[in-house]
């Protein structure tokens, strides 16, 4: 009866857990929001409160670390149990990450917004969408446990890769043609980068899910 009642209290545990990676990962997607809301509407407050609100990921991201070695160190879960205690870890690591990207961001959005001229922002608020859209699908895919369906997300990064080389070239060319924008070219650079570098995450996330639920490790990208 003993072995029953811990055995559920760690299913309690873990599913706590994975609400805890879930809004975490809500942060993560508004901030990649405001970023681009922020950027877009010349909204300072907007990115000023991506980058503030940092500071609430990193002591989520904090707590679901401390717990998650309270239960490998108290209930000593083994199986699929243990697959899932470090998979929720390695999770909500990527998302502290993702969170340091979105700040970054918002940091480079914010010189751009007293500008009277700047570059078309068509190409990297797409990719801006995009990357916000694959965060919040793999938020699901983790509270569902259905790896196939990360398996699926990950395979959209090519999407976002494709995105990403045609802001490259295009904001270049526009840098080459335009020198007086060099600047805010260089700033949208570095914005459409750290939105790459979130949708790696949102992949190393995938791979996650899949060792949670199958404790296979397999690369995605």
């Amino acid at each position: 009866m003993a072995d029953i009642t811990a055995g559920r209290e760690l299913e309690v545990e873990l599913a706590a857990r994975r609400d805890g990676i879930r809004l975490l990962g809500q942060l993560v997607a508004e901030g990649v929001a405001g970023a681009m809301t922020g950027l877009e509407e010349r909204d300072g407050d907007r990115l000023r409160t991506v980058v503030s609100r940092d500071l609430e990921i990193n002591e989520r991201h904090r707590q679901e670390r401390e717990r998650g070695i309270e239960i490998l160190a108290v209930s000593h879960p083994t199986g699929q149990a243990l697959y899932a205690v470090f998979g929720l870890l390695l999770i909500a690591s990527e998302l502290e990450r993702m969170g340091d990207h979105a700040k970054s961001c918002a940091r480079y959005a914010l010189p751009l917004i007293e500008l009277s001229s700047r570059p078309k922002l068509d190409t990297i608020l797409r990719l801006g969408h995009y990357v916000e859209e694959q965060v919040r699908d793999i938020l699901e895919a983790v509270t569902s446990n259905d790896f196939r369906r990360a398996q699926d997300i990950a395979a959209r990064d090519d999407r976002i890769d494709r995105i990403y080389h045609r802001c490259f070239d295009d904001m270049v060319e526009t840098m080459r043609e335009h020198p007086e924008w060099a600047y805010p070219g260089a700033n949208l650079l570095f914005i459409a980068h750290n939105l790459e570098r979130i949708a790696d995450r949102v992949t190393n996330i995938a791979e996650d899910v899949v060792f949670l639920e199958t404790g296979r490790l397999v690369e995605l990208g």
